[in-house]
Protein backbone atom coordinates (compact mmCIF):
# COMPACT_ATOMS: atom_id res chain seq x y z
CA UNK A 1 0.00 0.00 0.00
CA UNK A 2 1.33 3.55 -1.20
CA UNK A 3 1.13 6.45 1.31
CA UNK A 4 -1.53 8.40 0.00
CA UNK A 5 -0.28 11.95 1.33
CA UNK A 6 1.20 14.50 -1.03
CA UNK A 7 4.26 16.25 0.39
CA UNK A 8 4.82 19.91 -0.31
CA UNK A 9 8.68 19.30 -1.27
CA UNK A 10 7.73 16.99 -3.65
CA UNK A 11 4.80 18.69 -5.32
CA UNK A 12 7.18 21.98 -5.41
CA UNK A 13 10.05 19.89 -7.03
CA UNK A 14 7.25 18.53 -10.13
CA UNK A 15 5.33 21.87 -10.43
CA UNK A 16 6.32 24.10 -13.75
CA UNK A 17 4.43 26.95 -12.16
CA UNK A 18 3.59 28.04 -9.05
CA UNK A 19 1.58 25.99 -6.62
CA UNK A 20 -1.59 27.53 -5.35
CA UNK A 21 -2.98 27.30 -2.22
CA UNK A 22 -5.61 28.65 0.10
CA UNK A 23 -5.82 28.97 4.51
CA UNK A 24 -8.53 27.19 5.18
CA UNK A 25 -10.27 27.12 8.92
CA UNK A 26 -13.94 25.22 8.87
CA UNK A 27 -13.33 21.61 9.91
CA UNK A 28 -16.56 20.83 8.68
CA UNK A 29 -16.56 17.61 6.01
CA UNK A 30 -19.04 19.57 3.28
CA UNK A 31 -16.34 22.96 3.14
CA UNK A 32 -13.25 20.49 3.37
CA UNK A 33 -15.15 18.52 0.12
CA UNK A 34 -15.71 21.70 -1.55
CA UNK A 35 -12.26 23.41 -0.98
CA UNK A 36 -10.67 20.26 -1.96
CA UNK A 37 -12.63 19.94 -5.35
CA UNK A 38 -11.87 23.71 -6.04
CA UNK A 39 -8.41 23.25 -7.86
CA UNK A 40 -6.08 24.26 -5.35
CA UNK A 41 -2.59 22.20 -5.11
CA UNK A 42 -2.46 22.30 -1.19
CA UNK A 43 -3.92 23.95 1.53
CA UNK A 44 -2.92 25.86 4.70
CA UNK A 45 -4.99 24.43 8.32
CA UNK A 46 -4.70 27.44 10.21
CA UNK A 47 -4.09 25.97 13.80
CA UNK A 48 -2.54 29.61 15.09
CA UNK A 49 -5.95 31.61 14.05
CA UNK A 50 -8.93 29.12 14.26
CA UNK A 51 -10.15 27.00 17.36
CA UNK A 52 -9.51 23.67 15.61
CA UNK A 53 -8.33 20.61 18.14
CA UNK A 54 -5.54 17.85 17.11
CA UNK A 55 -8.96 15.95 16.01
CA UNK A 56 -10.31 18.31 13.25
CA UNK A 57 -6.89 18.95 12.29
CA UNK A 58 -5.95 14.91 11.78
CA UNK A 59 -9.84 14.30 9.81
CA UNK A 60 -9.25 17.67 7.59
CA UNK A 61 -5.75 16.18 6.65
CA UNK A 62 -7.73 12.83 5.70
CA UNK A 63 -9.51 14.55 3.51
CA UNK A 64 -7.63 16.88 1.68
CA UNK A 65 -4.83 13.80 1.20
CA UNK A 66 -7.41 11.85 -0.42
CA UNK A 67 -8.48 13.98 -2.69
CA UNK A 68 -4.99 14.97 -3.93
CA UNK A 69 -4.49 18.23 -2.23
CA UNK A 70 -1.51 18.44 -0.09
CA UNK A 71 -1.84 19.70 3.83
CA UNK A 72 -0.01 21.67 5.65
CA UNK A 73 -0.92 22.72 8.86
CA UNK A 74 0.30 26.46 10.58
CA UNK A 75 1.53 25.51 13.95
CA UNK A 76 0.58 27.83 17.00
CA UNK A 77 4.22 28.08 18.45
CA UNK A 78 7.73 27.43 18.71
CA UNK A 79 7.05 23.95 20.39
CA UNK A 80 7.24 20.28 19.43
CA UNK A 81 4.16 18.43 20.58
CA UNK A 82 1.15 19.47 18.21
CA UNK A 83 3.13 19.62 15.22
CA UNK A 84 4.63 16.14 15.77
CA UNK A 85 1.35 14.66 15.78
CA UNK A 86 0.36 16.62 12.55
CA UNK A 87 3.31 15.07 10.59
CA UNK A 88 2.15 11.80 11.88
CA UNK A 89 -1.01 12.79 10.99
CA UNK A 90 -0.06 12.65 7.59
CA UNK A 91 0.65 16.04 7.03
CA UNK A 92 2.65 17.30 4.13
CA UNK A 93 4.64 19.45 6.08
CA UNK A 94 4.00 22.37 8.43
CA UNK A 95 4.36 26.78 8.58
CA UNK A 96 6.16 27.37 11.97
CA UNK A 97 5.08 31.38 12.78
CA UNK A 98 6.90 34.48 13.83
CA UNK A 99 10.50 32.89 13.13
CA UNK A 100 12.37 36.19 13.37
CA UNK A 101 16.39 34.58 13.81
CA UNK A 102 18.90 31.85 12.49
CA UNK A 103 18.69 30.56 16.24
CA UNK A 104 15.22 30.29 16.51
CA UNK A 105 14.97 28.48 13.24
CA UNK A 106 17.38 26.19 13.99
CA UNK A 107 16.09 25.40 17.47
CA UNK A 108 12.44 24.88 16.08
CA UNK A 109 13.16 23.33 12.80
CA UNK A 110 15.40 20.28 14.50
CA UNK A 111 12.72 19.07 16.84
CA UNK A 112 10.63 18.07 13.37
CA UNK A 113 13.69 16.47 11.79
CA UNK A 114 14.98 12.77 12.71
CA UNK A 115 17.96 11.69 14.74
CA UNK A 116 20.73 12.23 13.85
CA UNK A 117 20.04 16.04 12.66
CA UNK A 118 17.00 16.39 14.93
CA UNK A 119 15.23 15.08 17.27
CA UNK A 120 11.75 14.26 16.03
CA UNK A 121 10.49 11.26 17.60
CA UNK A 122 9.79 8.27 15.31
CA UNK A 123 5.85 7.04 15.18
CA UNK A 124 6.30 4.69 12.25
CA UNK A 125 2.51 3.43 13.09
CA UNK A 126 0.36 5.65 11.97
CA UNK A 127 -0.94 7.02 9.25
CA UNK A 128 1.76 8.91 7.73
CA UNK A 129 3.68 5.27 7.56
CA UNK A 130 -0.22 4.12 6.14
CA UNK A 131 0.10 2.19 9.19
CA UNK A 132 3.35 0.29 8.94
CA UNK A 133 1.87 -0.79 5.15
CA UNK A 134 4.14 1.87 3.12
CA UNK A 135 7.10 -0.03 1.14
CA UNK A 136 10.30 0.41 3.25
CA UNK A 137 8.61 0.78 6.27
CA UNK A 138 10.38 2.94 9.22
CA UNK A 139 13.49 3.40 7.07
CA UNK A 140 10.79 5.02 4.14
CA UNK A 141 8.47 6.65 6.78
CA UNK A 142 11.99 8.57 8.08
CA UNK A 143 13.28 9.69 4.72
CA UNK A 144 9.93 11.13 3.91
CA UNK A 145 10.14 12.85 6.95
CA UNK A 146 13.14 14.35 6.55
CA UNK A 147 13.40 14.48 2.74
CA UNK A 148 10.05 15.30 1.08
CA UNK A 149 8.14 16.88 4.49
CA UNK A 150 8.21 20.93 4.11
CA UNK A 151 9.14 22.65 7.22
CA UNK A 152 8.86 26.26 6.25
CA UNK A 153 9.74 29.65 8.42
CA UNK A 154 6.96 32.16 8.09
CA UNK A 155 8.55 35.49 7.71
CA UNK A 156 6.56 38.14 9.85
CA UNK A 157 8.70 40.82 11.01
CA UNK A 158 11.44 43.18 9.94
CA UNK A 159 13.79 41.68 12.18
CA UNK A 160 13.41 38.18 10.27
CA UNK A 161 13.95 40.13 7.08
CA UNK A 162 17.44 41.31 8.47
CA UNK A 163 18.64 37.99 9.20
CA UNK A 164 16.33 36.21 6.67
CA UNK A 165 20.35 34.89 5.26
CA UNK A 166 20.56 33.08 8.43
CA UNK A 167 16.87 31.84 8.51
CA UNK A 168 17.68 30.41 5.29
CA UNK A 169 20.96 28.76 5.87
CA UNK A 170 19.48 27.25 9.34
CA UNK A 171 19.18 23.01 9.44
CA UNK A 172 15.58 21.96 8.27
CA UNK A 173 14.16 25.34 6.63
CA UNK A 174 13.22 23.82 3.51
CA UNK A 175 11.03 27.32 2.59
CA UNK A 176 9.58 30.48 3.63
CA UNK A 177 6.57 32.15 3.67
CA UNK A 178 6.20 36.01 4.16
CA UNK A 179 3.50 37.18 5.88
CA UNK A 180 2.41 40.96 4.62
CA UNK A 181 -0.32 41.21 7.46
CA UNK A 182 1.77 40.64 9.78
CA UNK A 183 4.68 42.50 8.45
CA UNK A 184 2.16 45.46 8.40
CA UNK A 185 1.75 44.96 11.69
CA UNK A 186 4.85 44.57 13.41
CA UNK A 187 5.96 47.96 11.27
CA UNK A 188 2.84 50.01 12.12
CA UNK A 189 1.97 50.55 9.09
CA UNK A 190 -1.27 49.82 7.22
CA UNK A 191 -1.53 47.10 4.89
CA UNK A 192 -0.52 47.18 1.52
CA UNK A 193 1.66 50.35 1.74
CA UNK A 194 4.79 50.83 -0.06
CA UNK A 195 7.26 49.98 2.90
CA UNK A 196 5.41 46.84 3.60
CA UNK A 197 5.40 45.48 -0.19
CA UNK A 198 8.92 46.56 -0.02
CA UNK A 199 9.75 44.79 2.79
CA UNK A 200 8.19 41.81 1.78
CA UNK A 201 9.32 41.70 -2.27
CA UNK A 202 13.29 42.74 -0.19
CA UNK A 203 12.31 38.76 1.52
CA UNK A 204 11.50 37.29 -1.86
CA UNK A 205 14.42 38.80 -3.77
CA UNK A 206 17.02 37.10 -0.47
CA UNK A 207 14.86 33.39 -0.75
CA UNK A 208 15.19 33.38 -4.76
CA UNK A 209 18.62 34.25 -4.38
CA UNK A 210 19.76 31.84 -2.32
CA UNK A 211 17.18 29.04 -4.25
CA UNK A 212 15.01 28.25 -1.41
CA UNK A 213 11.20 28.25 -2.27
CA UNK A 214 9.18 31.04 -0.80
CA UNK A 215 5.56 32.09 -1.28
CA UNK A 216 3.80 34.74 0.22
CA UNK A 217 -0.73 35.36 -0.19
CA UNK A 218 -2.08 37.48 -2.55
CA UNK A 219 -5.30 38.25 -4.22
CA UNK A 220 -5.61 37.52 -7.54
CA UNK A 221 -4.57 40.20 -10.06
CA UNK A 222 -1.93 42.67 -10.33
CA UNK A 223 -0.86 41.66 -5.92
CA UNK A 224 -0.61 37.86 -7.47
CA UNK A 225 1.32 38.97 -10.98
CA UNK A 226 4.07 40.79 -9.28
CA UNK A 227 4.06 38.33 -6.51
CA UNK A 228 4.84 35.48 -9.32
CA UNK A 229 7.03 37.74 -11.75
CA UNK A 230 9.28 38.29 -8.08
CA UNK A 231 10.25 34.39 -8.18
CA UNK A 232 7.54 32.94 -5.63
CA UNK A 233 7.16 29.46 -5.69
CA UNK A 234 3.80 29.29 -4.19
CA UNK A 235 0.97 31.54 -3.74
CA UNK A 236 -1.97 31.27 -1.58
CA UNK A 237 -4.83 33.05 -2.76
CA UNK A 238 -7.28 35.19 -0.32
CA UNK A 239 -9.44 35.19 1.11
CA UNK A 240 -9.79 32.13 2.87
CA UNK A 241 -12.11 29.78 3.44
CA UNK A 242 -13.68 31.73 6.31
CA UNK A 243 -14.10 35.00 4.37
CA UNK A 244 -15.62 33.25 0.87
CA UNK A 245 -18.54 31.32 2.59
CA UNK A 246 -18.72 35.50 4.20
CA UNK A 247 -18.75 36.76 0.62
CA UNK A 248 -20.97 34.69 -0.90
CA UNK A 249 -23.68 34.53 2.03
CA UNK A 250 -23.53 38.37 2.55
CA UNK A 251 -23.91 38.77 -1.41
CA UNK A 252 -26.11 36.78 -1.86
CA UNK A 253 -28.54 38.38 1.11
CA UNK A 254 -27.88 41.94 -0.64
CA UNK A 255 -28.93 40.89 -3.85
CA UNK A 256 -32.07 39.44 -2.16
CA UNK A 257 -33.00 42.64 0.27
CA UNK A 258 -32.59 44.46 -2.78
CA UNK A 259 -34.96 42.72 -4.95
CA UNK A 260 -37.12 43.02 -2.15
CA UNK A 261 -36.74 46.62 -1.34
CA UNK A 262 -37.16 47.39 -5.46
CA UNK A 263 -40.00 45.67 -5.19
CA UNK A 264 -41.76 47.00 -2.28
CA UNK A 265 -41.06 50.60 -3.40
CA UNK A 266 -42.80 49.97 -6.73
CA UNK A 267 -45.51 48.80 -5.03
CA UNK A 268 -45.66 51.97 -2.99
CA UNK A 269 -45.65 54.17 -6.44
CA UNK A 270 -48.59 51.76 -7.69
Amino acid sequence: MKMQVGMFRTLLAKADRPALGIFVKIPAFEVVEMVANAGFDFVVIDTEHALLSVRDVYEMITVYSRSGVVPLVRITDHGYGDGQRYLDAGAGGILVPHLSTADEAERTMRQFLFPPNGSRGMGAGGRANQWGATPGGAAEYMRVGDEEVARVAMIEEPEAVENIDGIISAPGVDALFVGPGDMSVSMGEPGGSPAVVEKVSDAIAAAVAAGIPVGTVAAPGDAMRMRIDQGCSFIIATPNDTGLVWSAVSQNAKAARDVIETTARAAARV
